[in-house]
């Protein structure tokens, strides 16, 4: 039992215990390390500011094999155990500058100067997928991608862009290749053998190497909170100052990184994130790929996890009323499976048991001749809580697209959890009215106002959304 964690911080090994291994990891590198090139300014994954490049060897199923941007202000230290960081105060390679440093000085691309760290990390972390893929073509619209979880409150975004344009991709240097090195694959390979158990008055830590382990410890410990990437936790200890003191990590679990099909059924575990899932769905449901595009950051893809989303329970989630719709099945503690649309029991409110954990998540393939769609409405397009989600998964039984076979409709922010809409399904099956449809999906729920929509916006983006599944694919309006 190991009772430090272990991470490379710029190459440098990094052996720590309860004292920081509980501090959100852009505290430590500005407080501890006086690695100050890291901002801390929204505190809640939403600006950018904060962000560093992280490459973890044991993700078997990452978007190509690199470092990736995450935000540290909302990551807690010892969830890093078992990584390799970058941050900014590094890039320069003696005295040569990163292609994004160059770039955002030729450009400038740098205003007031707070934003621009997280911009450069942004820059870099996009480089260094090119690379990794032997790629030296950047479209303006990947420039773009690469950004949206950074926001500059000087406006200065096109010579930002202008800068990510500006790099010549067949002279940058694999940041891997300076920073990762055969030795750290060794030594993290060795320590990702022995779980971890960190304790002290203050704060305690767990990271078990087997599912039955936790199980075990999540019994004992009730209050105990399972850490997938804090994103969600690390904003309620931003914010709501609500220190995590005792903390499950499921992270040397190898099980739990499952990402497959198998018999035209997709399993995924709770390790997964949601850049992996994105593209592992990319070629296989396109429409959920691209979903998944338009909510969250990339830093907040490349750690948070599919599962703790889903655990969230939050009414508002992203990824609950699609996977409804998909017919998704929740797996718990690895050997029982329930519905999804069992899970959700009031707000905030799961079918977990005691000691009971998500360890995974199943659904079959849409047939190649559904008709799907996700839907959502937000106050802007990319990086913003919704308003209201919606999906419709639906099969026919004729060509002619009158007479449905079967059909799952959810919804999210209309309710105290995510809904299906199931007496809108039954109605439809027995008659293709769409009218008359419209009136039953309106008496299944009765949304609330607040500072994103008002009820009654929540009730037209519904019927909206509704109305143009139908006229999408073909059915009558």
């Amino acid at each position: 039992m190991r009772n430090k964690i272990v991470f490379y911080l710029n190459g440098n090994r990094q052996e720590l215990g309860a004292e920081f291994a509980g501090m959100m990891l852009a505290d430590f590198l500005r407080y501890e390390k006086n690695l100050t090139g890291t901002k801390i300014v929204c505190a809640e994954g939403d600006c950018g500011a904060c962000s560093i490049l992280r490459y973890s060897p044991f993700t078997k199923t990452q978007d190509g094999d690199h470092y990736l941007p995450i935000n540290s202000c909302i990551t807690l230290v010892a969830n890093l155990d078992g990584s390799s960081l970058v941050t900014v105060d590094a890039l320069k390679n003696k005295d040569e500058f990163h292609p994004a440093q160059k770039a955002m000085i030729q450009c400038h691309g740098s205003q007031c100067g707070f934003c621009t760290p997280g911009f450069v990390m942004a820059i870099a972390g996009m480089v260094e997928k090119k690379v990794a893929a032997q790629d030296t073509i950047l479209s303006e619209q990947e420039a773009k991608n690469c950004m949206t979880g950074n926001l500059c409150r000087c406006t200065g975004y096109q010579p930002i862009i202008d800068a990510a344009l500006r790099i010549d991709l067949t002279e940058a240097q694999s940041i891997k290749e300076r920073f990762f090195s055969t030795h750290q694959a060794a030594d993290l390979q060795d320590l990702y053998k022995t779980p971890v158990l960190i304790e002290s008055e203050e704060f305690t830590y767990f990271a078990p190497k087997t599912l039955s382990a936790a199980v075990e410890y999540l019994e004992l410990n009730p209050d105990a909170r399972i850490a997938g990437a804090t994103t969600d936790l690390g904003v309620i200890h931003n914010k709501r100052k609500i220190t995590l003191s005792k903390i499950l990590s499921l992270h040397l679990i190898e099980e739990l990184y499952t990402l497959e099909e198998k018999l035209n059924e997709v399993t995924l575990g709770a390790r997964v994130t949601f850049s992996e899932f994105r593209h592992f769905m990319k070629d296989k449901c396109p429409e959920l790929s691209q979903y998944l595009d338009v909510f969250a950051s990339p830093q907040i893809k490349n750690s948070a996890t599919v599962i703790g989303n889903i655990a969230n329970a939050s009414p508002i989630g992203d990824t609950p009323p699609a996977l409804l719709a998909l017919r998704a099945r929740v797996i718990i503690n690895g050997n029982k499976e329930i519905p999804l649309s069992d899970f959700f029991l009031a707000y905030r409110k799961t079918a977990l048991g005691p000691g009971e954990i998500i360890t995974g998540l199943k659904f079959p393939l849409p047939r190649p001749s559904s008709d799907i769609r996700f839907f959502k409405n937000a106050n802007r397009k990319d990086l913003d809580i919704s308003a209201v989600n919606f999906a419709i998964h639906l099969n026919w039984q004729d060509d002619a697209k009158t007479k449905i076979q079967d059909i799952t409709i959810a919804a999210g922010g209309v309710a105290a959890t995510p809904l299906r809409l199931k007496k809108t399904e039954d109605f439809l099956k027995n008659q293709f009215d769409i009218d008359g449809a419209v009136k039953v999906l309106h008496s299944e729920f009765t949304p609330l106002s607040d500072v994103r929509a008002s009820a009654a916006f929540r009730h037209v983006i519904v019927e909206n959304f509704f109305r143009r599944f139908f006229a999408d694919c073909g059915g009558a309006v």
